[in-house]
């Protein structure tokens, strides 16, 4: 391991109450203790020093790399709570996929407009 890199991983998770073994759960909570996201990757690992965290500001306090893979119409509401919490010189890696479109005009845009 690099030492200039943090051993934990934060995971922004959408707060969720999820049925595992026949009691409601809060997703994150699942995530943390089987390392797995139980609704949306079910049977795929994940690593241990991924944690899930339901708290956006937290999530990416201090942050200086983000990798964002979340319906893109999520984003817009989401943005000013990232910009303060994360470290000025922050860059982003998008796996967004979707277009937005004009509300004038009807035609598609891309996000970055």
């Amino acid at each position: 391991r690099l030492p200039f890199f943090h051993e934990q991983v934060n995971m922004w998770v959408y707060e969720e109450t999820v049925t595992v073994d026949g009691q409601p759960r809060k997703l994150t909570e699942v995530i943390n203790e089987r390392h797995e996201n139980v609704k949306y990757l079910p049977g795929i690992p994940l690593p241990e020093n991924v944690v899930a965290v339901a708290d956006l500001a937290e999530a990416c306090k201090d942050a200086t790399l983000l990798i964002f893979v979340l319906p893109h119409q999520f984003l817009p509401r989401l943005l000013p709570t990232i910009r303060e919490a994360a470290h000025p010189s922050c860059r982003g890696v998008s796996l967004i996929k979707g277009i937005d479109f004009c509300k004038e005009e009807g035609t598609p845009i891309l996000i970055s407009q």
